[in-house]
């Protein structure tokens, strides 16, 4: 089962590039390498909502 994580940005779903041991994310709607520490997991986003 694989975690979502989402743009700081704009708030859409990233995509996970990982390679040699590290693990960034690929914003397609902002065409941006996000970092794994700035990413938004799903459990923070639904806290927002609220």
């Amino acid at each position: 089962m694989s975690k979502k994580y989402y743009c700081p940005t704009c708030n859409k779903e990233v995509e996970m590039i990982a390679a040699c041991g590290a693990s960034n994310y690929f914003c397609k709607h902002c065409k941006r390498l996000v970092s794994s520490k700035k990413v938004i997991k799903k459990e923070e986003k639904e806290l927002k909502k609220e």
